[in-house]
């Protein structure tokens, strides 16, 4: 785990200053000050740069900020970049489709804002201690008989392509598949996923996390 004598260092990734300085506050409390070092960014960009610039060794992550990359794709740019730094997901989120799949991707912890810093600060301990910890209001068994689950890559492909704004017709062409096929999926996915329209789906993306997938 490195030199026990070094400063445990712990990066902030929030766009909310009062955020940054409660946690921060927190967390010297909690690893004694002269024990942490803690840092702070306020946007995507500027943590990838940092990220590389600096060595840390654990990150809270908000997944929204300002710059291009947010949600599961940021993570997954960070954890290219440094496969082992220990990534604590804390931000507004419920839902647990999200929070598993970002666990899924490397995340060592995912929190939500709502279950306060007390909560955060349990899952830095674990996560510093080489565990994993999951806020306790997230039911993962929910994650696991998501709908989402049940589609199959073409419908999943089909149901994106249309949140996106194209129309069959054009789905068909660009996947190379008949217009009957591409038509088939929208039908299944609609009946899995509990959707009656078109309309609904950039709404049910949102709600179930899956909105990075746009």
């Amino acid at each position: 785990m490195g030199d026990d004598s070094l400063p445990l260092s712990i990066l902030i990734a929030d766009d909310h200053p009062i955020i940054i300085v409660a946690l921060a506050e927190m967390i010297k409390a909690a690893f004694g000050e002269h024990r942490v070092l803690v840092g702070s960014v306020t946007g995507s960009d500027a943590l990838l740069f940092r990220l590389q610039a600096e060595v840390w060794r654990c990150l809270v992550l908000d997944l929204h900020m300002p710059g291009r990359l947010n949600s599961a794709p940021l993570l997954q740019a960070v954890l290219t970049q440094l496969p082992d730094l220990q990534v604590v997901i804390y931000t507004g989120s419920e839902q647990p489709f999200l929070a598993q799949t970002l666990m899924e991707l490397g995340a060592r912890g995912f929190v939500s804002k709502a279950s306060g810093p007390e909560v955060a600060i349990e899952a830095i301990n674990a996560v510093i201690a080489g565990g994993r910890y999951v806020d306790p209001a997230i039911d993962l068994d929910v994650a696991a008989k998501h709908p989402w689950r049940q589609l199959t890559s073409g419908e999943r492909a089909v149901i994106i392509s249309l949140a996106r704004g194209e129309n069959l017709q054009a789905i068909a062409i660009d996947s190379n598949r008949s217009y009957k096929t591409v038509a088939f999926h929208k039908y299944n996915a609609f009946r899995k996923l509990g959707l009656k329209s078109k309309d609904e789906i950039g709404k049910y993306l949102v709600q179930h996390g899956l909105d990075y997938l746009l």
